[in-house]
């Protein structure tokens, strides 16, 4: 999943150089405490992407339960934009 890991010392005495780093590049870079994973620090666009990867996934379980999953799409434009749409 991660190419670098640093330990938590590691990480502390080098987080502002780090956290530029994986802002840049975004390849998360994972936190470790005696050698097991304890953290990943990801760039805030892969954050957003998880964010939204997770949201769309709860929508579509509850539309597969047949639950009220949002509102259509037509009606998110018309609330949004007014009458006339986009």
């Amino acid at each position: 999943m991660t190419e670098s890991a640093y330990s938590i010392v590691e990480a502390r005495a080098r987080l502002g150089a780090i956290a530029r780093e994986v802002s840049a590049t975004r390849q998360p870079v994972a936190i470790t405490d005696h050698g097991q994973t304890v953290a990943i620090l990801v760039s805030p666009a892969d954050a957003l992407e998880l964010e939204e990867m997770r949201a769309l996934a709860a929508y579509r379980e509850r539309q597969a339960r047949g639950e009220s999953a949002g509102v259509p799409h037509d009606e998110a434009l018309r609330r949004i934009f007014g009458e006339g749409g986009a």
